[in-house]
């Protein structure tokens, strides 16, 4: 009789616990759509695309880079893509406010945007061609003229995404901007 009684609840509890077994523990990203964004990397100047040299060496020459764009893509994509970036100030305005705003100190750098004369940004329209995810934007840093104590800026964003979804564009973040610092105190 208690065999009985215990074979209903048994047999329901199998049947709630095993519906959880088809549940895949991974999110199928096999249909998003690719985003377009600014890849974070040291080359990026997450920490400067510069040496830190004490001596001041690296401060008194021009330096070649490049500013890395991402397509972030479940598979790599059959056709090339052209990007456009474009100088963004707004950038300056909000991180000189939100620095204030957080800061306590008299030491507070409020950055400016660093004159066209410092650097030069010959192609503002990249092309990512097909079967790849990176796509570079070259920009020569003339860091001889950096002066001495005057924090400068260069922001950039993605203005047109060609065809990719913008990162940020439906939901607010920072990888469809990008922002060097400079600031020289040697």
């Amino acid at each position: 009789m208690k065999l009985k009684r215990l074979f209903i609840p048994c047999l329901l509890a199998i049947g709630l616990f095993s519906s959880c077994l088809k549940d895949t523990p991974y999110l199928d990203v096999s249909n998003t759509q690719p985003i377009i964004e600014f890849g974070q990397t040291t080359a990026n100047g997450v920490t400067q695309p510069l040496q830190y040299d004490s001596s001041g060496s690296s401060l008194e020459t021009d330096v070649d880079t490049a500013i890395g764009l991402l397509i972030a893509s479940p598979q790599v994509l059959s056709q090339p893509y052209t990007i456009t970036v474009g100088i963004d100030t707004t950038q300056i305005s909000a991180f000189n406010a939100a620095n204030i705003a957080n800061q306590t100190s008299e030491d507070t750098l409020t950055f400016t945007m660093m004159p066209s004369s410092m650097y030069s940004l010959p192609d503002t329209v990249i092309t990512i061609p097909a079967g790849y995810r990176v796509g570079r934007i070259p920009v020569t840093l003339y860091l001889s003229q950096l002066p001495l104590y005057t924090p400068y800026a260069l922001p950039l964003k993605i203005t047109n995404g060609g065809g990719l979804l913008i990162s940020g564009a439906t939901y607010p973040n920072n990888s469809s901007q990008f922002m060097w610092w400079f600031f020289r105190y040697y």
